[in-house]
C-alpha cells in the first residue's frame, strides 16, 4: 500500500479531499469515531492482504501513524 493509496482510502471513508491529507492530519480531525475505526481497520485489511485489529487503530493519531502502522502490517504478513 502506498501513502496515496492510504489517501485515497482516507479520503473516500471521510468524504474529504485527498489534498486536504498530509502525514500529520489527525483520525480526529476526520471525525474517526469507533465505528469509523472498525471500518477502517476492514478496508486497510483489505488493501494490505491481512487481518488489521481494530485495537491497533485506537494507538494511531496521524496520518503517518496510519502509514507505519500499514508498513508494518505489509512486512509482518510477508
Amino acid at each position: 500500500m502506498t501513502k496515496q493509496e492510504l489517501k485515497e482510502v482516507l479520503a473516500e471513508q471521510f468524504s474529504c479531499d485527498e489534498g486536504d491529507l498530509n502525514s500529520g492530519t489527525t483520525l480526529a480531525e476526520l471525525g474517526a469515531d469507533h465505528e469509523d475505526l472498525i471500518e477502517l481497520a476492514w478496508q486497510l485489511g483489505e488493501a494490505i492482504g491481512v487481518e488489521v485489529d481494530e485495537e491497533r487503530l485506537q494507538e494511531v493519531e496521524t496520518l503517518e501513524e496510519l502509514w507505519k502502522l500499514a508498513r508494518e502490517l505489509e512486512e509482518e504478513a510477508e
